[in-house]
């Protein structure tokens, strides 16, 4: 049996392009979360170009993906080389985009190159001393919290120093499947908003566009996750995000554009 994340972004191949169906346990509310509605564009332009595995992903979200619907992908390879490849594609649902991804598909760790820098993973404790994320916390209800964990800082959202928002946790598949490239790309987006310590009455934090940067395939277990704000201006804002394994090696990078809004 495929896992709850594998068998919920599965594709099937069509003339004009892909197939799937967006599940009802990965939203925000009633919206599909933007990381999980990206998954199944990844699946396809990495079936299309022959590459494995995600390196970096862009997606634009031009309007709401729709749970439990029916949704088209199509692609457009730019270029495929030894080792990466360049392709786009969108996802339509009810006939309208929904999102636009641009992908370098490639695979990591097949050819020796400088490695010199690589940020250590951030002090938190262990997930069983973390608390879980609630919906009571951001006043709307969660689905996908049926099919990830996520545990919090004790700590929670907070200001460091500098006057950023910040945010630590850890993620994982409640039905244990191991993470991967195309894991992190969802992961990057599974936390709850830093600002959410920042800002008062904040309930969904839409991505208008979400970028995301695999640096290493990770090894089995939890990845450790941190979040920061520092720059929110006119209803806009730009959260960065780290992501390590259990080994502690740093394996994706994450930056979006969201948009807070208030709760009533």
């Amino acid at each position: 049996m495929p896992s709850d994340f594998d068998g919920d972004t599965a594709i099937t191949a069509v003339d004009d392009g892909y197939e799937t169906v967006l599940g009802d346990r990965w939203s925000i509310g009633t919206t599909p979360n933007g990381g999980y509605s990206t998954a199944p564009i990844i699946r396809a332009l990495c079936d299309e170009t022959g590459k494995p595995m995600p390196v970096s992903v862009t997606t634009h979200f031009a309007r709401p993906a729709l749970e439990s619907t029916a949704g088209r992908i199509r692609t457009r390879v730019h270029s495929v080389g030894r080792r990466f490849a360049y392709a786009a594609g969108t996802l339509d649902q009810d006939g309208v985009t929904r999102s636009r991804t641009a992908a370098v598909l490639g695979e990591l760790s097949v050819e020796a190159g400088p490695t010199r820098l690589s940020p250590r993973p951030i002090d938190i404790p262990d997930p069983d001393r973390c608390p879980g994320r609630q919906e009571e916390t951001q006043g709307i209800h969660l689905p996908l919290l049926e099919v990830v964990d996520v545990r919090l800082h004790p700590d929670g959202p907070q200001l460091d120093d500098d006057g950023a928002a910040t945010l630590a946790g850890w993620v994982r598949f409640r039905d244990d499947r191991p993470p991967d490239p195309l894991a992190l790309t969802f992961f990057a987006d599974a936390l709850p908003p830093a600002v959410l310590g920042v800002i008062e009455r904040v309930g969904w934090v839409p991505s208008l566009e979400l970028t995301v940067h695999v640096r290493r395939a990770p090894v089995p277990g939890w990845i450790r996750v941190a979040a920061s704000t520092s720059d929110i201006v006119d209803g806009l804002l730009i959260e960065d995000v780290r992501m390590w394994d259990e080994s502690g090696a740093l394996v994706a990078q994450a930056r979006q554009l969201a948009m807070p809004l208030l709760k009533s």
